[in-house]
């Protein structure tokens, strides 16, 4: 019945009173700051009122001014520049924010993005002999290039100076030209959690400044950062909290023709467009492009300057990203029926193989298997007479060490803590499986096995008032880093009946010991319907996010039911 493991976070007493008596906010919102790291006055000033003007500057990069100069040299001699992105959302919004101010500058500017299953990430062989072959003298990395040692030397050795702008990080640097890297050593930029789109924006920034150009001649970019920060879903804290803040407000009202042409084909309210909007519905459509076809097509519709062009490239994407769904729903379902099968010999991981399944949508249906089943998993497809898989893990467990552990059986891996990417012959696919479901038994606790929530403050539920809402609300934007937060309430009884709709979600009434009536909203917990019938007197906690519904011009809350333990307080 109770899905999750439920942990209810213990900040410090002191500094949640502390908090609470200067900003003037409920102990349980109190706590929730807290738990986000603002534990002061000027913390909540800077988390409730992001601001432009609390960037850094960006000359603060190691290479910065390096790079700067650079770029003035390309202008003035006329020299050919090359873009070079990665096909996902954030290499592909970075190449476009800086191809589209480098054109007004007048420079001779192009972009070069890999075929993502041909040429694989980073600068390739063939990315450097186009270069070469169309006489540039300099290319600008945009969320690549900081582990493209071989490529660049051979840059180098034709005459073409790299600046790097990338964040992700790399043991051994490369002889590039200048490095925008918030994550090397040396640099003195204090926020590290920047997407590569962030850091091609904070170049522009920075030549713009030198040009002595307005605030607009950057701000304006705002809108694609927004969207490659929330899609490459690094920290939404400080810098990044910002940006997004300030991105969303031009995304909702800024008139880019790509951007109108996708809301209008997506149905979108443009006044409520978030970060949903973007994890759901601008992120896949982009990435659809890199993953079912090439990824300059979401370049290309980036940089659209007419109407009829924008839609008829959002439409492309959007047929794209419909055959991109229906494929990842095929082999997730493949996928589950094989379970059952896989699950006879190993019980602390997934890892599947089929050599029919498509390249490009193997992350997708693993983060899918990861979120039903709550385990490492690893979904392999074929090309070239490889198995190629994509790899993710449960919180509290690092897979690239598991990777490390099974390299023997692997021709490459990479990545993250919880995401990464291997290539293997098919003859050591059967050592490799169990290897790696060996290694996760060893390494596996028992919670890592079970779900988490992450609780921010108990709650009564009379304490949620017009105020406590309206302050909540200004906690948003959520997302990686900063989440939405949870609250829990116990001792409930259920008010009135109780409705299963669809046949899967739950909904209910509470009545607060003030009088006031609540809605409860569960998705997909049929399971809960079922517990509660069975008793509909039985007391029961929940752990719960809030949020405001507007029906017929009224405001209304509701509670979005996370979990249920009838367990609890009987």
């Amino acid at each position: 019945m109770k899905r999750y493991r439920w942990k209810v976070l213990e900040p410090d007493r002191q500094q949640v009173y502390r908090l609470s008596e200067s900003i003037n906010v409920s102990l349980p919102v109190s706590r929730a700051l807290c738990n986000r790291g603002v534990t002061s006055f000027d913390d909540a000033k800077a988390f409730f009122r992001p601001s432009l003007s609390q960037l850094s500057s960006p000359f603060l990069f190691r290479d910065m001014e390096r790079a700067v100069n650079r770029v003035f040299g390309a202008l003035q001699r006329n020299e050919k520049i090359l873009l070079y992105g990665d096909y996902d959302v954030d290499g592909t919004t970075g190449t476009a924010l800086l191809c589209l101010f480098l054109r007004d500058l007048g420079a001779q500017v192009s972009y070069y993005i890999n075929d993502r299953f041909l040429e694989g990430y980073g600068l390739s062989a063939e990315g450097v002999a186009f270069a070469e072959m169309s006489e540039v003298r300099l290319i600008i990395t945009v969320d690549c290039g900081i582990r493209a040692q071989e490529a660049i030397a051979r840059c180098r050795k034709s005459g073409i100076d790299v600046i790097i702008c990338d964040h992700h990080e790399a043991q051994e640097l490369p002889p590039a030209f200048a490095i925008l890297n918030p994550k090397i050593p040396g640099c003195t930029y204090p926020f590290r959690d920047l997407c590569g789109c962030a850091v091609a924006f904070r170049f522009v920034q920075a030549l713009a400044e030198r040009l002595g150009c307005g605030e607009e001649s950057w701000t304006r970019y705002l809108d694609l950062v927004a969207l490659a920060t929330v899609a490459d879903m690094v920290s939404l804290e400080r810098e990044n909290r910002i940006l997004v803040k300030e991105g969303l407000l031009k995304l909702r009202y800024g008139n880019r023709q790509c951007f109108r042409s996708m809301f209008s084909l997506m149905g979108v309210d443009v006044d409520s467009f978030g970060i949903c909007n973007i994890v759901f519905g601008l992120a896949p459509r982009i990435n659809a492009a890199g993953r079912m076809r090439s990824a300059q097509l979401a370049v290309e519709w980036l940089l659209s300057a007419s109407e009829t062009a924008a839609r008829q490239t959002a439409g492309e994407l959007d047929r794209l990203n419909l055959m991109r769904r229906q494929i990842d729903a095929a082999m997730f379902a493949k996928a589950d029926r094989m379970v059952e099968g896989h699950f006879a010999s190993y019980c602390s991981s997934i890892v599947l193989y089929d050599e029919s399944w498509h390249l490009g949508v193997l992350g997708i249906v693993a983060s899918k298997m990861l979120e039903k089943y709550h385990l490492p998993t690893v979904i392999m497809g074929s090309m070239k007479g490889l198995v190629k898989g994509s790899v993710r893990g449960v919180s509290g467990l690092n897979v690239c060490g598991v990777l490390q552990k099974c390299s023997d059986f692997l021709v490459q891996f990479g990545g993250h803590d919880q995401a990464a990417g291997i290539t293997l012959l098919p003859e050591h696919l059967a050592g490799f499986r169990k290897r790696f479901d060996g290694i996760c038994s060893e390494m596996l606790s028992a919670e890592c096995r079970q779900k988490e929530l992450v609780i921010d403050s108990e709650l009564r539920l009379e304490e949620i008032t017009a105020n406590f809402m309206n302050v909540l609300d200004q906690f948003k934007p959520y997302g990686y880093g900063n989440r939405e937060p949870l609250f829990l309430s116990a001792g409930l009884t259920m008010h009135g009946g109780i409705r299963l709709l669809k046949n899967r979600h739950v909904k209910f009434s509470l009545r607060a010991a003030n009088n006031r009536l609540f809605d409860v909203i569960g998705f997909d917990r049929p399971d809960i319907y079922q517990a509660i019938t069975a008793d509909p007197k039985r007391r029961f906690s929940i752990v719960y996010s809030l949020e405001k519904r507007v029906w017929n011009s009224r405001e209304l809350w509701q509670l979005k039911l996370r979990d249920l333990d009838v367990a609890r307080d009987t």
